[in-house]
C-alpha cells in the first residue's frame, strides 16, 4: 500500500481545509428561502425556491426577502415575505405606498392580490433577509437568475413550476 508524501498530504489537507472554509462562507452569505403564496406571479410561483444573498444594500427592483410584518400568525406559517422594493429612502408616496422614510423599503408583489407596503407600510431595510438572487430548480441545481428588471433569465435547467 503507497502512503501520501508528506507534500501530497500537505496539499490534500489544505484543499480539504479550503472547501470547509467556503461551504461556511457560502452558508453564511446565503440561504434558501421557499415562496408560499402567489404574490410575486408570474416571477415566483407557490414552492419556488429562491437562492438569497445576505445584504444590506438594496436597489429599487431588487426581490427581497423581509420578515412578516408584526401581525397575527398561523403557527408553521412562513417568517418571510418575498416581495420586489419599489421604492427607496427619500421616494415620495407612489403605487399606494406611503412615501419612503431614511431606512426603510416600500415593497410590493408582482400580483395585484399581493400583501406588500400598500397594506402594512415601509420595512426597516435592517430587517431584510436579503436579496433574492435566483431560483433554484426542484433538483437544487441554479435555474434562473432574478435581474432588478423582474424579467427571468433562464440558466442551466430549464424545469420551471
Amino acid at each position: 500500500m503507497n502512503a501520501l508524501s508528506p507534500t501530497a498530504a500537505a496539499v490534500a489537507a489544505g484543499a480539504l481545509a479550503g472547501a470547509a472554509a467556503a461551504v461556511l462562507l457560502l452558508r453564511r452569505s446565503f440561504e434558501l428561502v421557499v415562496v408560499h403564496g402567489g404574490s410575486m406571479e408570474p416571477t415566483l410561483r407557490d414552492g419556488d425556491r429562491v437562492l438569497v444573498r445576505r445584504t444590506t444594500v438594496f436597489h429599487r427592483g431588487d426581490v427581497v426577502v423581509i420578515p412578516v410584518p408584526d401581525g397575527p400568525r398561523a403557527p408553521g406559517d412562513t417568517p418571510w415575505l418575498v416581495k420586489r422594493v419599489s421604492g427607496m429612502p427619500g421616494d415620495p408616496a407612489a403605487d399606494g405606498c406611503p412615501a419612503v422614510p431614511p431606512g426603510h423599503l416600500a415593497v410590493l408583489g408582482d400580483s395585484p392580490r399581493s400583501l406588500d407596503s400598500r397594506t402594512f407600510g415601509t420595512v426597516p431595510s435592517r430587517t431584510a433577509l436579503g436579496v433574492a438572487v435566483r431560483r433554484m430548480s426542484r433538483d437544487g441545481r441554479p435555474a434562473q437568475s432574478l435581474n432588478r428588471s423582474g424579467h427571468r433569465t433562464t440558466h442551466g435547467s430549464r424545469r420551471t413550476a
